[in-house]
């Protein structure tokens, strides 16, 4: 069963540990190398779902995760499987136009404070 709340931190560490040894970027690449492997994760339409008590406070929200790899058999599947429970959204593995990356797409759902 895969853990359901994250915060921003954890996210980058867990993705950091990929087998690929992939560069890690929140929203955008902060590196203007051309790497063979990065990924680039954000939270994508938060929901207006909320839960709070005295303590904490909490909202779920949707997160995707790109994996750009230049060799197509290059994967974070079985990490994105395991950890969050997450697989390829259908139609992936696309050609990006005008680069020489493939992009894989992922989506799950979790938990996380108010504000990342």
């Amino acid at each position: 069963m895969a853990k359901k709340f994250y915060t921003r931190a954890e996210l980058q560490t867990i993705l950091a540990t990929n087998p690929l040894k992939a560069e890690v970027s929140y929203k955008d690449r902060q590196d203007t190398a051309s790497p063979e492997n990065f990924i680039i994760y954000y939270p994508d339409r938060p929901s207006s779902q909320t839960t709070a008590d005295d303590k904490i406070h909490m909202r779920k929200i949707l997160v995707t995760v790109v994996h750009f790899h230049k060799k197509k058999l290059d994967s974070i599947s079985e990490l994105m499987a395991e950890t969050f429970n997450s697989v390829p959204l259908a139609g992936n593995s696309s050609k990006q136009p005008e680069t020489d990356y493939w992009a894989d797409y992922y989506e799950f759902e979790c938990w996380t404070k108010g504000a990342w």
